[in-house]
């Protein structure tokens, strides 16, 4: 799997903190989405590296020795499910933030430990396909800040539409095309 791959992947599964950070922004005052946007963008991109983290350690702790020769058909399985799910979300409703629990670092935290736990599914294959940890993580770490701002600002009271539910739906797509890519190549 090669670096645009994975920024890709990052990409896809970042949606869900933009459609978090969109369907928020259309309940909140443009004061409090400003503030909360860095707030909510921090936390999503902490836990979204922390599983990613504990997935990348848990594969050089356990079974590494098993599995490192199908890598691909492990990186297959938790992309094509990733893929689906994302597919599927885009009928259910996502989680969001009201204007008064803007200030409630409990949801806050749960919402972010909530979408972040798919990246452990990122990390321990990507350990097995012998990527090094940093550079991704670093990646991970700016797409997720990124893609949760874009989804503050996307959103407004105004806003008639969740443009970021169709999004979501290319992107389990375009994870279960790239799951396809890793056992056809």
């Amino acid at each position: 799997m090669g670096l645009i791959a994975l920024i890709i992947i990052f990409i896809c599964l970042c949606t869900d903190n933009m459609v978090t950070a969109n369907m928020s922004a259309m309940k909140m005052e443009l004061k409090t989405k400003s503030v909360f946007s860095i707030k909510a963008a921090f936390c999503f991109a902490g836990f979204n590296a922390l599983f990613f983290t504990v997935g990348y350690i848990f594969s050089i702790l356990f079974f590494r020795g098993y599995f490192v020769n199908v890598a691909n058909w492990i990186g297959f399985a938790f992309l094509l499910l990733l893929g689906i799910k994302y597919m599927l979300e885009m009928l259910e409703k996502s989680p969001s933030f009201k204007e008064e629990e803007a200030e409630d670092t409990k949801k806050l935290i749960r919402v972010a430990a909530l979408t972040g736990a798919q990246f452990f599914f990122v990390g321990y294959p990507l350990e097995l396909f012998g990527k090094g940890w940093f550079p991704q993580v670093l990646f991970l770490l700016v797409i997720t800040f990124l893609m949760t701002v874009l989804g503050f600002h996307l959103g407004s009271k105004t806003s008639k539409t969740i443009v970021s539910k169709r999004i979501e739906f290319v992107a389990g797509l375009v994870l279960a095309i790239m799951a396809i890519r890793l056992i056809i190549l």
